[in-house]
């Protein structure tokens, strides 16, 4: 595997027989290593040959949806290792899953039904004892008058010589009592004031509205979500108002319900309702226990159909891509595949004929072609990130050399030159650690999208972590405080009598300290200056490093071109006859082109030009280089100001609720600040530098990636 170049690519051409076509393109998706040109791009989806399949697909694939979402709704756990099943094929898991959509289907319209029944019951029971209580209450205040009356007024022996027509006429009696009229229901309590005010307005005054809050949350049987209800009873009088007041609930929504006057009929259709509740009930357990049973069935299949049903349509989704010849009962198909691919193609391709009983072989030759093969980096869970880098700028050209090679080293290097300290490198190879050490089990779990972007650059933050311990140690920095790790320090007060670098100044009494800054230099009064230079002296080291590269780029690059011109070319000057104009003793993975006469003048001036611009733009990047320098020392000086302003003055009181707040705030501070946002800040200048100081002078990134055809990249969830 060379990782500095793309895989070395060949394009191939398919003559595969009807009957193992399926065959074969499936083996070859289990392989992966074969992409399909699409030959029908000028068709739509629906002039394509297998559409059928695809759609049948298609339509089992929103049937694995649903059994999904209703395993998901009914709480159900999905087994994480199923029990092996026999294989079935596409045409008998046709049949189970329309089977299964119908009973499902009947059971939910069932147990809706029986729900809203429920429900509906449910509320009955609330208005019958609610409005039984108005009822009553009302028919015992009317009572109350009527004997009050007869007592006060009536039974006087001159009431009928003193009262007037009109008063004996409006006297009450039974048949007066039959004018006064009710409606009962149920209505959510957030419509209630409005409800209320509705009515008062319609019936002028003319009623009497008497509420009181049902004791639990109900079912609306309508949204089928848990509201909370209150019940109503409406006295009126007339048939007129009692219009207005049926329409007013039912354009509020409110569902009312018949409640009978008399006590004894009030009670008897209670026990009824309560009855026909227990019943509801226990139908209702029953069937949801036969319906959980019915997706916990489905359920021990369900990944395996899922993944049975998504290859079978992605096979069916290549096959359209290949042409179809009537005559000769074939589909051809072409594509691209690395060379150290080849032998395990023929192989697919011959087991495919064998398991197929095909009395024809499948024609497998390599072919040429005029278009750029694709780019295919051979990558493993190490390298995968650091290339994901580099093809987030662009994808390399065709054999175009992979700065991903360098990035491996320098991106982790320059963000420690910015995060250099050797106590948040250590919290940094911690989360690494973790996350390597759980690379099994975090790799089979969906994951949430900062995890799932930790995760996937896990290798990257170990070398980040370990080049900013390394630079930390260069910096003598622990959370922004310096230790005599390597021996002691090479400098001694100058008065034998001081004890800090502020009161005299220091002088070299021997050897330098050995690796790394030296501890004295923290505090001393040209510790700024000295550790700028430092810094400044390690940003732009890179930028001395490619100076260098110009004279290679001005003088010997012109003649390493001619030379390779001249072996390439070498012994081609004749051709034979018949032969087309594509050179057959070409490379075959590359795009062939026609001979052409080598201008040594041309590009040497081409080339001189390329230096000038090289250097112009070196030059122009030295202040972008400098961001190296200006959040190193960003990052150490607030470093400096949590330990110092934070941890160290709440130590100086004598109060451990102090001394544990100080610990507190310079505890997050560390993590939330220096840890989350400084490795964020340095991560996305490191990715600059590499994008537009480092890649864009020398790398194209035009090409596009090789996609083959695989069932291993197929998406987890279909769209």
């Amino acid at each position: 595997m060379d990782f500095l170049r793309s895989e070395k690519m060949i394009f191939v051409q398919l003559i595969i027989p009807v009957e193992s076509a399926h065959r074969a393109v499936s083996y070859i998706g289990e392989l992966g290593l074969l992409q399909f040109k699409d030959l029908n791009a000028d068709k739509s989806p629906f002039q394509r040959t297998f559409v059928n399949q695809v759609k049948r697909c298609g339509e089992m694939s929103r049937k694995l949806r649903f059994f999904k979402d209703q395993i998901t709704k009914a709480g159900i756990v999905l087994p994480v290792r199923p029990a092996p099943q026999p294989d079935i094929d596409l045409e008998e898991l046709e049949i189970q899953l329309a089977e299964h959509e119908h009973e499902l289907i009947e059971m939910n319209a069932n147990s809706e039904k029986l729900r809203q029944s429920y429900s509906e019951l449910l509320e009955f029971k609330m208005v019958l004892q609610k409005a039984g209580g108005f009822l009553v209450s009302a028919q015992s205040h009317t009572v109350a008058q009527e004997r009050e009356l007869d007592e006060n007024i009536y039974s006087k022996d001159d009431y009928a010589d003193r009262a007037s027509l009109l008063e004996q006429e409006m006297r009450p009696g039974p048949s007066n009592q039959a004018g006064l009229r009710f409606i009962s229901g149920i209505i959510c309590t957030s419509k209630i004031l409005r409800f209320e005010r509705m009515l008062f307005r319609a019936t002028r005054g003319n009623m009497l509205f008497n509420q009181a809050p049902s004791e639990k949350y109900a079912i609306d049987p309508m949204s089928t979500e848990m509201v909370e209800r209150t019940v109503f009873v409406v006295f009126f009088s007339g048939q007129q108002a009692k219009t207005k007041i049926m329409r007013i609930c039912e354009a509020f929504g409110a569902n009312c319900y018949p409640v009978p006057e008399d006590i004894t009929k009030q009670r008897q259709i209670t026990q009824e309702v309560l009855s026909r509740l227990s019943e509801l009930e226990t139908t209702l357990d029953a069937g949801l226990r036969h319906r959980n049973k019915a997706l916990t069935s489905i359920g021990f299949h369900l990944r395996k159909w899922t993944i049975m049903v998504r290859k079978e349509k992605a096979v069916y989704d290549t096959l359209n891509m290949l042409n179809f010849d009537v005559t000769k009962k074939c589909l051809v198909g072409e594509g691209w595949c690395p060379i150290f691919s080849k032998p395990q193609i023929h192989n697919v391709l011959q087991r495919a004929t064998l398991d197929s009983n095909s009395q024809v072989g499948i024609i497998f030759h390599v072919m040429d072609a005029v278009e750029s093969p694709p780019t295919y980096f051979r990558t493993n869970c190490f390298t995968n990130a650091f290339q994901e880098i580099v093809d987030a700028y662009g994808v390399a050209r065709y054999q175009e050399a992979n700065p991903a090679v360098y990035t491996v080293i320098t991106f982790p290097f320059l963000f420690a030159v910015m995060f250099g300290d050797w106590g948040h490198g250590i919290c940094l190879l911690l989360g690494a650690i973790i996350l390597i050490a759980r690379e099994n089990k975090l790799g089979s779990q969906k994951l949430g999208s900062f995890m799932e972007m930790a995760f996937g650059g896990r290798y990257v933050i170990l070398l980040m972590s370990l080049f900013s311990i390394y630079c930390g140690l260069i910096y003598n920095e622990f959370f922004s405080v310096p230790y005599h790790i390597f021996g002691g320090t090479a400098y001694k007060c100058r008065d034998t009598t001081c004890r800090d670098a502020h009161t005299a100044g220091l002088v070299k009494y021997r050897d330098p300290y050995p690796f790394g800054v030296d501890p004295s230099w923290r505090g001393s009064r040209s510790e700024l200056p000295f550790l700028n230079s430092l810094k400044m002296k390690m940003s732009i080291l890179l930028l001395l490093l490619a100076i260098v590269a110009v004279p290679w780029m001005l003088l010997p690059k012109p003649f390493i071109l001619r030379k390779q011109h001249l072996e390439r070319f070498q012994g081609r000057t004749y051709r034979m006859l018949g032969t087309s104009e594509m050179d057959p003793d070409g490379e075959p993975d590359s795009a062939r082109q026609h001979l052409e006469e080598f201008n040594f003048s041309e590009v040497f001036v081409h080339q001189m030009i390329h230096s000038i611009e090289f250097v112009l733009g070196a030059v122009s990047n030295t202040a972008s280089y400098l961001r190296l320098w200006a959040l190193s020392l960003a990052h150490s000086e607030l470093s400096t100001v949590f330990y110092e302003k934070v941890l160290l003055l709440a130590w100086g009181y004598d109060n451990i609720l102090i001394r544990l707040i100080g610990l507190v705030v310079f505890a997050f501070a560390t993590a939330f600040i220096l840890l989350m946002m400084e490795t964020l800040s340095a991560f996305l200048h490191a990715l600059r530098l590499h994008w537009v100081e480092f890649q864009s002078k020398f790398y194209h990134g035009d090409g596009y990636k090789f996609k083959p055809f695989s069932f291993a990249s197929l998406p987890d969830d279909d769209d």
